[in-house]
Protein backbone atom coordinates (compact mmCIF):
# COMPACT_ATOMS: atom_id res chain seq x y z
CA UNK A 1 0.00 0.00 0.00
CA UNK A 2 0.94 3.33 -0.93
CA UNK A 3 0.62 6.29 2.59
CA UNK A 4 -0.33 9.85 1.57
CA UNK A 5 0.46 12.13 4.29
CA UNK A 6 -1.88 15.41 4.30
CA UNK A 7 -2.15 16.96 7.01
CA UNK A 8 -3.78 19.95 5.73
CA UNK A 9 -7.08 19.00 3.63
CA UNK A 10 -9.56 21.33 1.84
CA UNK A 11 -12.48 21.66 -0.08
CA UNK A 12 -10.89 23.01 -3.30
CA UNK A 13 -13.62 25.62 -4.84
CA UNK A 14 -13.70 27.26 -8.39
CA UNK A 15 -15.62 30.30 -7.86
CA UNK A 16 -16.49 31.47 -11.50
CA UNK A 17 -16.72 35.45 -11.90
CA UNK A 18 -16.74 36.82 -15.41
CA UNK A 19 -15.01 39.85 -14.50
CA UNK A 20 -13.73 39.83 -11.14
CA UNK A 21 -13.32 42.96 -9.67
CA UNK A 22 -10.97 43.78 -6.86
CA UNK A 23 -12.61 46.15 -3.85
CA UNK A 24 -16.13 45.55 -5.65
CA UNK A 25 -19.08 43.14 -4.91
CA UNK A 26 -18.58 40.55 -7.28
CA UNK A 27 -21.54 38.00 -7.66
CA UNK A 28 -20.18 34.28 -8.27
CA UNK A 29 -21.94 32.90 -11.50
CA UNK A 30 -20.96 29.25 -10.81
CA UNK A 31 -18.80 27.50 -8.31
CA UNK A 32 -17.59 23.92 -8.19
CA UNK A 33 -15.91 21.70 -4.98
CA UNK A 34 -13.30 19.04 -4.87
CA UNK A 35 -11.60 17.53 -2.17
CA UNK A 36 -8.05 19.47 -1.51
CA UNK A 37 -4.91 19.62 -0.28
CA UNK A 38 -1.58 18.25 -2.22
CA UNK A 39 -1.57 15.44 -0.37
CA UNK A 40 -5.49 14.42 -1.29
CA UNK A 41 -4.52 15.36 -5.40
CA UNK A 42 -1.71 13.22 -4.98
CA UNK A 43 -3.96 10.55 -3.05
CA UNK A 44 -6.58 10.82 -6.08
CA UNK A 45 -4.08 11.04 -9.19
CA UNK A 46 -2.35 7.29 -7.99
CA UNK A 47 -5.39 5.56 -7.03
CA UNK A 48 -6.59 6.69 -10.85
CA UNK A 49 -3.40 5.15 -12.57
CA UNK A 50 -4.76 1.81 -10.91
CA UNK A 51 -2.91 1.55 -7.32
CA UNK A 52 -3.89 1.29 -3.76
CA UNK A 53 -3.26 4.40 -1.65
CA UNK A 54 -4.39 5.30 1.68
CA UNK A 55 -4.79 9.35 2.97
CA UNK A 56 -3.68 9.91 6.76
CA UNK A 57 -5.14 13.37 7.53
CA UNK A 58 -6.83 15.39 10.32
CA UNK A 59 -10.88 16.06 9.58
CA UNK A 60 -12.54 18.99 10.70
CA UNK A 61 -15.84 19.10 11.28
CA UNK A 62 -18.58 18.75 8.44
CA UNK A 63 -16.52 20.33 5.57
CA UNK A 64 -13.40 17.26 6.82
CA UNK A 65 -16.47 14.82 6.77
CA UNK A 66 -17.33 15.31 2.96
CA UNK A 67 -13.29 15.43 1.78
CA UNK A 68 -13.31 12.04 3.55
CA UNK A 69 -16.09 10.74 1.98
CA UNK A 70 -15.50 12.19 -0.96
CA UNK A 71 -12.08 10.23 -0.99
CA UNK A 72 -13.82 6.94 0.42
CA UNK A 73 -16.20 6.71 -2.58
CA UNK A 74 -13.41 6.55 -4.67
CA UNK A 75 -11.96 3.98 -2.92
CA UNK A 76 -9.43 5.65 -1.10
CA UNK A 77 -8.94 4.57 2.74
CA UNK A 78 -9.15 7.10 4.78
CA UNK A 79 -7.27 7.37 8.62
CA UNK A 80 -6.35 10.11 11.32
CA UNK A 81 -8.11 12.21 13.99
CA UNK A 82 -11.07 14.20 13.51
CA UNK A 83 -10.89 17.58 15.10
CA UNK A 84 -13.56 20.30 16.45
CA UNK A 85 -12.92 22.77 14.06
CA UNK A 86 -13.45 22.63 10.56
CA UNK A 87 -11.22 21.40 7.62
CA UNK A 88 -10.09 25.13 5.52
CA UNK A 89 -11.86 26.21 2.31
CA UNK A 90 -9.83 27.22 -0.31
CA UNK A 91 -11.02 29.64 -3.37
CA UNK A 92 -9.59 29.41 -6.82
CA UNK A 93 -10.98 32.89 -8.71
CA UNK A 94 -11.76 31.56 -12.46
CA UNK A 95 -11.91 35.26 -14.29
CA UNK A 96 -11.39 36.54 -17.78
CA UNK A 97 -8.96 39.42 -16.59
CA UNK A 98 -6.25 39.49 -14.15
CA UNK A 99 -7.40 38.07 -11.56
CA UNK A 100 -7.81 34.68 -13.07
CA UNK A 101 -6.46 31.68 -11.39
CA UNK A 102 -5.87 33.81 -7.99
CA UNK A 103 -6.11 31.40 -5.21
CA UNK A 104 -7.21 32.18 -1.72
CA UNK A 105 -6.32 29.75 0.73
CA UNK A 106 -8.36 29.05 3.42
CA UNK A 107 -6.70 28.76 7.36
CA UNK A 108 -7.87 25.55 8.73
CA UNK A 109 -8.45 23.81 12.38
CA UNK A 110 -5.73 24.57 15.40
CA UNK A 111 -4.26 21.18 16.72
CA UNK A 112 -2.81 20.40 19.77
CA UNK A 113 -0.73 17.99 21.18
CA UNK A 114 -3.37 15.22 21.59
CA UNK A 115 -4.25 15.33 18.26
CA UNK A 116 -1.07 15.62 17.13
CA UNK A 117 0.54 12.35 19.00
CA UNK A 118 -2.77 10.33 17.82
CA UNK A 119 -1.78 11.13 14.39
CA UNK A 120 1.95 10.34 14.51
CA UNK A 121 0.06 7.40 16.56
CA UNK A 122 -1.80 6.46 13.26
CA UNK A 123 1.60 6.69 10.65
CA UNK A 124 3.66 4.66 12.76
CA UNK A 125 0.95 1.78 12.75
CA UNK A 126 0.22 2.07 9.05
CA UNK A 127 4.22 2.07 8.16
CA UNK A 128 3.70 -1.40 9.33
CA UNK A 129 1.78 -2.07 6.09
CA UNK A 130 3.66 0.47 3.43
CA UNK A 131 5.81 0.46 0.99
CA UNK A 132 6.29 3.80 0.42
CA UNK A 133 5.27 7.14 2.00
CA UNK A 134 4.56 10.86 0.35
CA UNK A 135 4.39 13.64 2.51
CA UNK A 136 2.96 16.72 0.73
CA UNK A 137 1.56 20.47 1.54
CA UNK A 138 1.33 22.68 4.81
CA UNK A 139 0.39 21.83 8.10
CA UNK A 140 -3.08 22.90 10.67
CA UNK A 141 -2.31 25.58 13.05
CA UNK A 142 -0.29 24.14 15.54
CA UNK A 143 2.11 25.71 19.14
CA UNK A 144 4.06 22.10 19.06
CA UNK A 145 6.19 22.79 16.04
CA UNK A 146 4.65 19.81 14.01
CA UNK A 147 5.95 19.29 10.74
CA UNK A 148 7.27 16.25 8.55
CA UNK A 149 10.54 15.79 10.24
CA UNK A 150 9.72 12.89 12.81
CA UNK A 151 7.85 11.48 9.74
CA UNK A 152 10.36 11.59 7.59
CA UNK A 153 12.90 10.12 10.34
CA UNK A 154 10.86 7.42 11.53
CA UNK A 155 10.14 5.97 7.26
CA UNK A 156 14.03 6.13 7.20
CA UNK A 157 14.39 4.01 10.20
CA UNK A 158 12.23 1.14 8.87
CA UNK A 159 13.33 1.98 5.56
CA UNK A 160 10.34 2.98 3.88
CA UNK A 161 11.13 5.38 1.14
CA UNK A 162 9.44 8.89 1.75
CA UNK A 163 8.51 11.38 -1.02
CA UNK A 164 8.16 15.05 0.02
CA UNK A 165 6.49 17.88 -1.81
CA UNK A 166 6.29 20.73 0.42
CA UNK A 167 7.84 25.04 0.65
CA UNK A 168 8.90 27.53 2.89
CA UNK A 169 10.60 25.98 6.61
CA UNK A 170 8.54 23.01 6.22
CA UNK A 171 10.60 22.28 3.20
CA UNK A 172 13.87 23.50 5.49
CA UNK A 173 13.04 20.67 8.40
CA UNK A 174 11.97 17.99 6.17
CA UNK A 175 15.89 18.58 4.38
CA UNK A 176 17.33 17.85 7.49
CA UNK A 177 16.22 14.38 7.68
CA UNK A 178 17.16 13.30 4.16
CA UNK A 179 14.23 12.24 2.42
CA UNK A 180 14.22 9.84 -0.49
CA UNK A 181 12.65 11.89 -3.02
CA UNK A 182 12.16 15.74 -2.80
CA UNK A 183 9.71 17.20 -5.62
CA UNK A 184 9.79 20.99 -5.61
CA UNK A 185 9.01 24.03 -7.97
CA UNK A 186 11.99 26.34 -9.44
CA UNK A 187 10.37 28.94 -7.43
CA UNK A 188 11.34 26.94 -4.34
CA UNK A 189 14.53 26.00 -5.89
CA UNK A 190 15.12 29.47 -5.91
CA UNK A 191 14.24 30.32 -2.21
CA UNK A 192 16.36 27.90 -0.91
CA UNK A 193 19.65 27.85 -3.29
CA UNK A 194 19.18 31.81 -4.74
CA UNK A 195 19.09 29.80 -8.30
CA UNK A 196 16.67 29.90 -11.36
CA UNK A 197 18.53 26.57 -13.20
CA UNK A 198 16.61 23.55 -12.52
CA UNK A 199 19.98 21.54 -13.29
CA UNK A 200 21.84 24.04 -11.15
CA UNK A 201 19.11 23.02 -8.40
CA UNK A 202 19.02 19.55 -9.07
CA UNK A 203 22.58 18.85 -8.14
CA UNK A 204 22.67 20.78 -4.73
CA UNK A 205 19.46 18.95 -3.94
CA UNK A 206 20.81 15.95 -5.08
CA UNK A 207 23.77 16.37 -1.94
CA UNK A 208 20.47 15.67 0.60
CA UNK A 209 17.80 13.24 -1.23
CA UNK A 210 19.12 10.44 -3.56
CA UNK A 211 16.12 11.34 -6.43
CA UNK A 212 15.53 15.00 -6.98
CA UNK A 213 12.19 16.44 -8.61
CA UNK A 214 12.44 19.84 -10.49
CA UNK A 215 9.57 21.65 -12.00
CA UNK A 216 9.79 24.45 -14.36
CA UNK A 217 6.45 25.17 -15.21
CA UNK A 218 5.60 24.67 -19.29
CA UNK A 219 9.72 23.83 -19.37
CA UNK A 220 8.41 20.79 -18.05
CA UNK A 221 10.17 17.93 -15.74
CA UNK A 222 14.13 17.69 -14.36
CA UNK A 223 14.26 14.16 -12.71
CA UNK A 224 18.11 13.51 -11.19
CA UNK A 225 19.21 10.23 -9.71
CA UNK A 226 22.92 11.84 -9.36
CA UNK A 227 24.07 10.32 -12.70
CA UNK A 228 22.00 11.19 -15.44
CA UNK A 229 19.53 14.04 -15.56
CA UNK A 230 16.28 13.68 -17.56
CA UNK A 231 14.22 16.33 -18.68
CA UNK A 232 10.32 15.24 -19.26
CA UNK A 233 7.71 17.55 -21.40
CA UNK A 234 4.71 16.88 -22.06
CA UNK A 235 3.20 19.44 -24.07
CA UNK A 236 -0.59 20.11 -23.99
CA UNK A 237 -3.05 22.53 -26.04
CA UNK A 238 -5.80 24.62 -24.23
CA UNK A 239 -5.01 24.50 -20.69
CA UNK A 240 -8.24 24.41 -19.04
CA UNK A 241 -6.22 25.21 -15.19
CA UNK A 242 -2.91 24.32 -13.48
CA UNK A 243 -3.46 24.14 -10.48
CA UNK A 244 -3.15 20.54 -8.55
CA UNK A 245 -0.15 19.69 -11.72
CA UNK A 246 2.63 19.05 -9.47
CA UNK A 247 0.36 17.05 -7.29
CA UNK A 248 -0.47 14.99 -10.11
CA UNK A 249 3.07 14.68 -11.14
CA UNK A 250 3.84 14.03 -7.75
CA UNK A 251 1.47 10.61 -8.19
CA UNK A 252 2.87 9.79 -11.63
CA UNK A 253 6.63 9.68 -9.77
CA UNK A 254 5.30 7.35 -6.91
CA UNK A 255 3.50 4.76 -9.43
CA UNK A 256 6.37 4.93 -11.35
CA UNK A 257 8.47 3.40 -8.58
CA UNK A 258 6.32 1.54 -7.26
CA UNK A 259 5.68 -0.35 -10.63
CA UNK A 260 10.08 -0.23 -11.06
CA UNK A 261 9.57 1.99 -13.99
CA UNK A 262 13.56 2.68 -15.49
CA UNK A 263 14.52 6.43 -14.91
CA UNK A 264 12.87 7.49 -18.11
CA UNK A 265 9.58 5.66 -17.76
CA UNK A 266 9.62 7.10 -14.41
CA UNK A 267 10.11 11.17 -16.13
CA UNK A 268 7.65 10.13 -18.97
CA UNK A 269 4.78 9.01 -16.44
CA UNK A 270 5.11 11.82 -13.93
CA UNK A 271 5.50 14.44 -16.69
CA UNK A 272 2.30 12.93 -18.52
CA UNK A 273 0.61 12.82 -14.90
CA UNK A 274 1.33 16.34 -14.34
CA UNK A 275 0.31 17.55 -17.94
CA UNK A 276 -3.13 15.83 -17.78
CA UNK A 277 -4.47 17.65 -14.83
CA UNK A 278 -4.31 20.57 -17.09
CA UNK A 279 -6.52 19.65 -19.75
CA UNK A 280 -9.52 18.69 -17.69
CA UNK A 281 -12.14 20.99 -14.96
CA UNK A 282 -11.21 18.40 -12.46
CA UNK A 283 -9.92 20.84 -9.99
CA UNK A 284 -6.13 18.59 -8.92
CA UNK A 285 -7.31 15.58 -10.95
CA UNK A 286 -6.67 13.72 -14.18
CA UNK A 287 -7.86 10.92 -16.07
CA UNK A 288 -5.91 7.64 -17.07
CA UNK A 289 -6.49 7.56 -20.40
CA UNK A 290 -5.49 11.53 -20.89
CA UNK A 291 -1.67 9.93 -19.39
CA UNK A 292 -1.56 7.27 -21.49
CA UNK A 293 -1.92 9.36 -24.39
CA UNK A 294 0.20 12.23 -23.26
CA UNK A 295 3.12 9.26 -22.20
CA UNK A 296 3.72 8.15 -25.41
CA UNK A 297 4.04 11.52 -27.04
CA UNK A 298 6.08 12.90 -23.93
CA UNK A 299 9.78 14.53 -25.41
CA UNK A 300 12.29 13.11 -23.54
CA UNK A 301 16.42 14.60 -23.40
CA UNK A 302 19.28 12.68 -21.29
CA UNK A 303 22.08 14.01 -20.12
CA UNK A 304 24.99 12.41 -18.19
CA UNK A 305 25.97 14.96 -15.26
CA UNK A 306 28.71 12.33 -13.59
Amino acid sequence: MILCVCPNPAIDKFIYIDNFKIGKVNRIDKELSYPGGKGIHVAIGVKELGEEVAILSFWGGATGKWIKQECEAKGIICYGPEVEDLTRTCLIIKSNNESNETEILGVGPIIGEKEYNAFFQTYEELLKKTKLVSMSGSWPQNSIGANYSQFIEKANDLNIKSFIDCSGSLLVDALKKNPYLVHINHHEGYDIYKSNNPVEISLKLNNICKITAVTYGEKGLYLYDGKELVHALSKVENVISAVGSGDSLMAGLIVAHQRDYNFIETAKLAAASGAANCIRKDLGMFYKEDVERLFKNCDVHIKQLN
